[in-house]
């Protein structure tokens, strides 16, 4: 079986030969003949990366068909006032049901009307009588949205403001006067208001409606909070709710978690162009990236990376190419983004390289091409629709890394990729968050007891902190809880580790990740620049930072997760008997190991003089797998869990949209698996994954027996993980495939939970 990796021609590997890289090239150029040719994508077809998927997904459904009869006279004429005559179906479909009030979702792609399909109906319920607030993530996209919604808002005689950190007096008095109608927001703004200021609470108590733009963005920790704050927000009035997205497979079920209420799903599809998507299976995503930006000079790109870090990455590889780009995330100052937005609409700029934060609708003009790293189709329609806005034809690329289970997944299983799509996932009760969410609303309007039921373990926890008050049968907050509800973030919780250099203040990072990328020793790369911890400081939550100008190395800690069960929340048999649960996770980073950034080559391995440690809760799951058959291989059992930990981790990227970084795992010899959210309080991904556990055995399965490396322990395309705390050992492939198959064939056991509710001896492996 090893024979048959090797070219019987050059004698080398047959994923490195020469023969094999000119063979690729061929059948590349000959499929994109067979499929349809087209000039401008020679230079991504003309490579020695296989290609695994082409297609072209032609227009459909571009033009909107619906006559406006059915609305009122002036919000036809407010339609009309911007060259609006007809509608999509979708749009015609959801007006009538948030008209007839009902809570609607709308999912359809970027650039079909989905704004007019909920502000319409919006207008019409308000001009009645009430106030409505509108909901985006971020104040950049309420920007770009403001004069298009002022513009119908006045048509029909109501005033629209915009109300975030940006706005001016005159728009803050209009919403705190009650005499704005229309309030274009963001979460943290209606948060700190609702909180803080009277006049803010008297305008809520005419809300009739609530909008929520861009809903798959509300997962995660930014969805509790958002579900929180819709529950504050209800105790001062009855309000309708709609909500839009372009993406997100379980629309409906998501809706209904995040705002408990029923809702009605609306979907339209559509495109206006043609799309020609391209998947292309490489060793190194970082030189793919640079040889296709190189080759294709002159177009408006977007290159999005999945996380920080690979931005950063690919956006110093490119400068290195001598190439001008720039970077757009969060996390940097406003007027950066906002120059960068505006260099790449009017063409100063070519190339951005960004996180999710451009998934979004802010506008920056015309984009010929997107290049992504793996994220779900549904995810990807997202991203790609950024290009052809104008109708002309758009390209979209995924990079496959060669390295990856989950793209070698798709490498063998192409139309799956078609089937696995983003969901939303969020987990209501975070208990981090409740804290801070049942304080504020006792400082908004003293808590009664019929409200406070569902509440009493956080209530009990807040009043032996001195943080509430129990009198007349109410809930009051004391002078000490309004002063810590100061501290929190709609975006984040959890403590933050300040990083600084030369004295500066250069950014910051959220535990529990701060401890596994500032520990002392470590380099990260920071807004370009890449800097070495000099020391970690978390009883003053201080990391020293000093600036590395030459090398290439970055470096991933070493360390131990040690899980402790709070409590059971629920369980499920198949398809193993599984536990979901509060974690208490203790990380002891002891060590690191240093790569270079761009291969990830090893290059040395440290240990600290004293190890870091940070304990948090989080939730997760946990399971006892079958053991394999008897083996004679050395950590037989340790690496067969440990390995099936790891792929199971790694499924998370096909079965919830994403997030295997944003999870963590343990496995022990006894056979018992850990899958937890990586953020305090959890983020409701391990739940999504919990509920969708056979498939991920699946998929495992899949992963597990088709990867050809022929190796007991497996290889970055089956077993290991650039995540694993213990440099990937032991790991075993063979005991791993027979698990999963033992599990998919109905074998399971029964877990026994309890020994985990302190914490006890045992050689865990994260």
């Amino acid at each position: 079986m090893v024979d048959e990796l090797f070219c019987q021609k050059c004698g080398r590997l047959k994923t490195r030969c020469i023969c094999r890289k000119e063979t690729v090239r061929q059948r590349n150029l000959e499929l994109l003949k067979k499929v349809g040719f087209r000039k401008q994508l020679v230079p991504i077809f003309n490579t020695e990366d296989e290609i695994v998927i082409y297609k072209v997904f032609q227009p459909f459904n571009e033009n909107p068909t619906e006559n406006l009869d059915f609305l009122p006279s002036r919000l036809r004429i407010a339609l009309e006032s911007r060259g609006i005559k007809r509608l999509y179906p979708f749009q015609k479909e959801a007006m009538k049901m948030l008209i007839d009030g009902k809570n609607v979702v709308i999912t359809a792609p970027t650039g079909f009307g989905k704004t007019e399909a909920f502000v319409i109906p919006l207008l019409e319920k308000v001009s009645k009588g009430g106030k409505a607030l509108v909901f985006y993530p971020t104040k950049a996209l309420a920007r770009d949205q403001e004069v298009k919604i002022k513009q119908y808002a006045s048509s029909v005689g109501l005033t629209a403001v915009r109300f975030d950190g940006d706005s001016g007096q005159v728009e803050r008095r209009l919403v705190f006067s009650g005499k704005a109608d229309v309030v274009l927001t963001n979460p943290d703004m209606v948060d700190y208001h609702l909180r803080n200021t009277p006049a803010f609470r008297h305008f809520c108590r005419e809300l009739t409606f609530i909008a929520v733009d861009e809903l798959h963005t509300y997962t995660g920790i930014l969805g509790s909070n958002m579900h929180y704050l819709v529950k504050r927000l209800s105790r001062f009035a009855d309000f309708q709710v709609a909500c839009a997205s372009a993406t997100l497979s379980n629309a409906k079920e998501f809706a209904e978690e995040l705002f408990d209420r029923e809702f009605i799903h609306v979907n339209g599809e559509h495109r206006k162009a043609v799309l020609y998507l391209i998947a292309r299976y490489t060793p190194s995503i970082y030189s793919t990236i640079r040889d296709i930006v190189s080759a294709l000079r002159g177009r408006k790109i977007i290159v999005f990376g999945n996380s920080y870090k690979s931005v950063e990455t690919i956006n110093l590889v490119l400068r290195r190419a001598g190439i001008r780009s720039a970077i757009h995330k969060s996390g940097l100052p406003k007027e950066v983004r906002r120059e960068v937005e505006e260099k790449f609409r009017n063409g100063e700029l070519n190339v951005v390289v960004a996180t999710p934060t451009l998934e979004l609708g802010i506008d920056v003009g015309d984009v010929d091409v997107v290049i992504s790293e793996l994220v779900p189709y549904s995810q990807m329609q997202q991203r790609i629709g950024r290009a052809g806005r104008k109708g002309q034809e758009s390209v979209g690329v995924i990079i496959l890394r060669e390295e990856d289970s989950i793209s070698t997944y798709y490498r063998n299983n192409p139309d799956e990729y078609f089937r696995d799509e983003a969901s939303g996932y969020v987990e209501r009760f975070n208990e981090e968050i409740m804290k801070y969410q049942i304080l504020s609303m006792c400082i908004e309007k003293p808590l009664r007891l019929e409200e406070a039921e569902p509440f009493t373990q956080i209530l009990s926890e807040l009043e032996d902190r001195g943080l509430v008050v129990r009198r007349e049968g109410m809930y009051f907050p004391t002078v000490h809880g309004i002063e810590f509800a100061r501290n929190f973030s709609m975006r984040g919780i959890g403590e933050s580790v300040k990083m600084y250099s030369d004295g500066k203040l250069v950014g910051e990072r959220t535990l529990p990740i701060a401890i596994k990328e500032l520990f002392p020793g470590s380099i990260i790369i920071h807004n370009g620049v890449r800097y070495r911890s000099q020391e970690l400081d978390l009883s003053r939550l201080r990391a020293e930072l000093v600036r590395i100008d030459e090398g290439n190395e970055i470096t991933d800690p070493l360390y131990t997760t040690i899980p402790r069960i709070v409590d059971v929340e629920t369980e499920i048999s198949e398809p193993v008997n599984a536990i979901y649960c509060t974690l208490e996770i203790t990380i002891i980073v002891h060590g690191y190991i240093e790569r270079n950034v761009f291969d990830r080559e090893r290059k040395s391995i440290c240990y600290l003089d004293e190890p870091v440690s940070y304990t948090f809760r989080t939730k997760g799951m946990i399971f006892s797998a079958p053991f394999p058959e008897p083996e004679d291989y050395e950590d037989y059992y340790a690496g067969s869990f440990h390995a099936l930990e790891h792929v199971l981790i790694e499924t998370t990227d096909a079965i919830t949209g994403g997030g295997s970084r944003e999870m963590g795992g343990i496995s022990v010899p006894e056979g018992d698996i850990f899958i937890y959210d990586a953020t305090a309080g959890g983020s409701g991904l391990s739940k999504l994954l919990f509920k969708r556990l056979k498939r991920a055995f699946e998929i495992a399965y899949s992963i597990l027996k088709s990867c050809n490396c022929g190796r007991v322990d497996g290889c970055p395309r089956c077993t290991y993980s650039y995540q694993c705390g213990n440099n990937n050992q032991p790991l075993n492939r063979i005991g791993a495939l027979n698990i999963a198959e033992k599990v998919l064939k109905g074998e399971r056991r029964r877990t026994d939970w309890k020994k985990y509710g302190e914490v006890v001896e045992f050689r865990y492996f994260p």
